[in-house]
């Protein structure tokens, strides 16, 4: 069922990749490297402010959708969201108002005052977005998120290219493509919602779920990219951009494919825990959990092996020396994030204790703030990477230690084993691989370490894989 659901999703998973990799590769051509931090710093700052001001309406949203439309109050449940992301939507925007007074750089400021007007769209859009994805509109969420990444990428691509605008280009695309998605899914909500009415008795819930869930999210975004503020402090915007580079291209690549494996196993743990109960929550996030280790380990791996070669291909000449040589770590650390918010998260969601996991997430991202100071003045921007993986470790060994408590989520360490033992083939196979240097080693690389990987997750039957393999290639003879 999980793999049905998958390939699903895959067409808006597939375009996160190619935006993501195709900013890394255009902006960092595009843009010198003290604008690319610029950039990397705006879009940190929008990220921690839209979290702590706006992302709890929006899983909000996504959590109660299911249960108004069981008891037949989507409409108000719309309704409610709308009015709430007005507000925080308002907040949001005073937040961002106050960072760029007190930004000092003319480029900064003007980076976080485009960031700033995708506020103003963002919120419909992601709120109607996690409705799809609750109600399992495949399609549509698919097909939005396409257009969205896709879009964004290709217009910003461009402004940077033939405007001045600099590190506000990428915003400024953005901006212009929610614009339009924002009439289409606002007309969609207002049609749905027809005969609804905001309930301030439903305020108070949503507030009690969503806000911890939007602390919790800020503290995980202060742990994977608050030390840029820091690596700003010691090394200077330069550094930020080369770190942000590899940054980009491993964890990104690693983290799109574990919200790939969770669009479609979070809303299945969701259904079986409320229709069901734990015991079947737990059978499905066996499932859950294999698969994500299945699409995602490889891909950490493959990242480490490669990452010269990558970064010879995808970073500008300026930065790609050093941002080689974090690539490897960024990408374990990408691995245990996306086991941290993608699964164990779940099920602190499920239980309505996201105000425990928000309290849990403060320890290592306070422990982050401690490692950068002490490391960054001492060895530099590797200071940086160190910190981020052991404080990532810390986060799960926490979260999961506690989660056990609250909801019996499944750990299939026999198809975890079978996963390291693929990618210990795929490892041993591409260091034979000759290193020619450039896009020839990249492609060579990818194609020995994806077809062993395969071939080594068959043999083994990690997570799984045949069953996903015979379900595959049914459906592609049905349609033929």
């Amino acid at each position: 069922m999980i793999w049905r659901r998958l390939f699903g999703y895959f067409p808006a998973s597939l375009a996160g990749g190619l935006a993501s990799f195709g900013a890394v590769f255009a902006l960092t051509r595009l843009l010198s490297p003290a604008d690319y931090g610029f950039y990397a710093l705006a879009l940190t700052t929008m990220g921690i402010v839209y979290t702590l001001s706006i992302t709890w309406a929006e899983a909000a949203a996504y959590r109660f959708a299911g249960e108004a439309q069981a008891k037949g109050k989507t409409p108000d449940h719309i309704r409610t969201i709308m009015a709430l992301l007005a507000a925080s939507a308002a907040l949001g925007i005073a937040l961002m108002a106050g960072a760029i007074l007190i930004a000092a750089d003319p480029m900064l400021r003007m980076a976080l005052t485009a960031a700033m007007s995708t506020m103003v769209l963002t919120p419909l859009v992601n709120a109607a977005q996690e409705m799809n994805r609750a109600q399992q509109r495949i399609s549509r969420y698919s097909t939005l998120r396409v257009c969205q990444d896709i879009g964004a990428f290709a217009l910003g691509t461009f402004l940077a290219w033939r405007t001045g605008l600099g590190a506000a280009a990428p915003f400024m695309g953005l901006a212009s493509v929610l614009a339009l998605l924002a009439v289409v899914e606002g007309a969609r909500l207002w049609r749905e919602s027809e005969g609804g009415h905001f309930r301030r008795e439903r305020v108070k819930p949503y507030l009690a779920y969503g806000v911890p869930v939007a602390i919790a999210l800020a503290l995980n975004i202060a742990l994977d990219a608050g030390d840029r503020f820091l690596i700003a402090l010691f090394l200077g915007p330069e550094a930020v951009g080369v770190y942000a580079a590899g940054y980009g291209l491993a964890d990104k690549s690693v983290g799109l494919l574990c919200a790939w494996a969770a669009a479609a196993g979070a809303p299945m743990m969701m259904a079986a825990w409320e229709r069901e109960g734990p015991e079947a929550m737990r059978e499905v996030s066996a499932h859950v959990a294999r698969t994500l280790l299945l699409v995602a380990a490889p891909a950490a791996t493959g990242l480490a092996l490669a990452a010269q070669p990558l970064s010879d291909v995808m970073i500008g000449e300026a930065m790609r020396a050093q941002a080689a040589s974090i690539m490897p770590w960024i990408a374990l650390s990408g691995l245990i994030n996306g086991f941290v918010l993608h699964y164990i998260s779940e099920a602190y969601q499920l239980s309505h204790r996201t105000d425990l996991r928000a309290w849990l997430m403060a320890i290592p991202a306070i422990a982050n703030v401690a490692l950068n100071a002490i490391l960054l003045p001492w060895i530099g921007l590797m200071g940086a990477v160190y910190a981020t993986v052991a404080c990532y470790a810390l986060a799960l060994l926490l979260l999961a230690s506690v989660a056990r408590r609250l909801a019996p989520l499944s750990w299939p360490w026999r198809d975890f084993f079978k996963v390291a033992g693929a990618c210990s083939a795929m490892a041993i196979a591409v260091r034979m691989a000759p290193a020619a240097g450039g896009m020839t080693e990249l492609l060579v690389k990818a194609s020995i370490g994806a077809t062993v990987y395969v071939m080594a997750a068959l043999v083994f039957d990690a997570a799984g894989a045949r069953a996903a393999l015979q379900q595959f290639v049914s459906r592609r003879a049905r349609r033929v």
